[in-house]
């Protein structure tokens, strides 16, 4: 039984050979799919969305075994371009949550970079010192 498993292994293994795999993108679009198809069977008005989820399906899985990867590094790269603002906001809003407690986060009013310290006491002025910019400026907590 092992050696069949191998063998499935092995053979999937030299058929994905020079292809381009799965990337974030190809994450992405399949999730997407995911969501579009529970909505269409939930909404029955929403019918077309059905379509919509298998083109992304198939679009998804055509970059998943292309053999052109210099093109699907280049869709990629502009993927990541065009949310890597919408993540970079999402992770500083989940670490300010995560932090509330011990820390506080401080924009340079020079270079307007979020600068993380530890939380001052309750009423005391603190000195913060951009690590960009080296602008010196002053808080109250």
């Amino acid at each position: 039984m092992k050696n069949f498993f191998r063998r499935i292994s092995d053979g999937f293994r030299s058929f994905m050979a020079g292809r381009y795999g799965a990337d974030e993108l190809s994450s992405f679009l399949s999730i997407a799919a995911l969501v579009l198809l529970v909505l269409s069977a939930l909404v029955r008005q929403l019918f077309f969305l059905y379509f919509l989820a298998l083109g992304l399906l198939i679009w998804s899985t055509f970059r998943m075994l292309s053999r052109n990867t210099l093109k699907r590094r280049q869709e990629r790269e502009a993927y990541l371009r065009f949310f890597g603002h919408f993540r970079q906001k999402w992770n500083l809003i989940k670490n300010r949550w995560r932090d509330r407690k011990t820390h506080r986060y401080y924009t340079c009013p020079s270079c307007h970079v979020t600068i993380r310290v530890p939380k001052p006491e309750k009423g005391k002025t603190i000195a913060i010192t951009c690590p960009k910019c080296g602008n010196r400026f002053e808080r109250k907590n």
